[in-house]
């Protein structure tokens, strides 16, 4: 049986994006209209309003009748400007705990954490949980905290004009509120412009968020450990990397994968092909050794041959 974890006595609503002005953000709007989710002008984004199911037809979006959708229907508040950014950082933790079936990483769905209130829930750009049950919760759509648990173990935030301010306030104090512990801010800009700075680590102590080292590294570039991941978090030309202190090595996304296995590849072709190539050359040595072989009994046959005909013929002359 899964233990709940306590409610906190008061827990703070989600932020609200705020609606920049045209003078903040004219790239936003057109004709004086505002585009949330646009990064150029002229843009508009579809929205697609959430069509509640049915109980019967969705059975896992509801408990005690109340519904909890797995998505508002609207765009990432700057999804264009984050895309990159997002999918990458997803990616590379999914494929370091592809092994591990206990451990969910997800990013951009919502986090339920005040139950019988839906609308209380939180989005991170990825979270990490473990010890769950990865595959249900995936099936769920969302994360009931009730129902799991526990909170995610890790939530990371990737800095973004609308986004920014949510992240370094609202956000933190709602983190630390329902039990995450450990945040960490990322600023993909050159000049930090969003969060002041290029990344931030925090560790949940007493309730309260306290931050983890983060400095230059041997070559000028942020760095932090998480001891959540057991990994080091490393800001490097505007994208987040990891690398893992245990084997040496950096995590690799899909494109990198593939470009060392593509790399890989070729170098057993080729190593292939030079084994190819030396075995025929041995088994060409190998031939003409036989013919040399041959060649020779057939000369010393020969020579037996003419040694005992003269043996012969001097004996017919005596």
């Amino acid at each position: 049986m899964t233990t709940r974890p306590s409610k906190p006595k008061s827990l703070p609503d989600p932020p609200v994006i705020r609606q920049l002005s045209e003078e903040e953000a004219p790239n936003l709007y057109e004709d004086g209209v505002y585009y949330p989710g646009a990064a150029i002008p002229g843009f508009e984004p579809e929205l697609s309003p959430v069509t509640q199911p049915s109980i019967e037809e969705a059975p896992h979006l509801y408990e005690d009748g109340i519904f909890y959708p797995a998505t508002d229907g609207a765009p990432l508040p700057d999804g264009a400007e984050q895309y990159h950014e997002f999918l990458h950082v997803n990616t590379l933790l999914q494929i370091h705990y592809a092994d591990q079936p206990r451990t969910l990483v997800s990013g951009n769905t919502f986090i339920y954490y005040d139950q019988g209130r839906p609308g209380r829930n939180i989005a991170p750009d990825c979270y990490v949980a473990f010890d769950v049950n990865a595959d249900e919760i995936i099936r769920q759509e969302h994360y009931r905290i009730w129902i799991v648990g526990k909170p995610p173990e890790f939530a990371l935030e990737i800095a973004s004009k609308h986004t920014a301010h949510n992240d370094l306030v609202p956000k933190r104090e709602l983190y630390a509120a329902i039990g995450i512990g450990e945040y960490w801010r990322y600023d993909p800009t050159e000049d930090s412009r969003y969060y002041g700075e290029r990344l931030v680590g925090e560790r949940l102590v007493d309730g309260e968020y306290q931050r983890l080292p983060v400095a230059p590294d041997a070559e000028g570039r942020p760095r932090g450990y998480s001891p959540t991941l057991e990994l080091d978090l490393v800001w490097e030309d505007r994208i987040l990397r990891f690398y893992n202190p245990a084997t040496g090595e950096w995590l690799r996304d899909y494109a990198e994968t593939r470009v060392e296995l593509v790399t890989a590849e070729s170098i057993l072709a080729s190593e292939q092909a030079a084994r190819t190539a030396a075995e025929s050359m041995l088994e060409t040595e190998q031939a003409a050794r036989e013919t040399e072989r041959a060649a020779r009994a057939a000369a010393e046959a020969r020579a037996a041959e003419l040694e005992a005909e003269l043996r012969r013929l001097r004996g017919d002359a005596t």
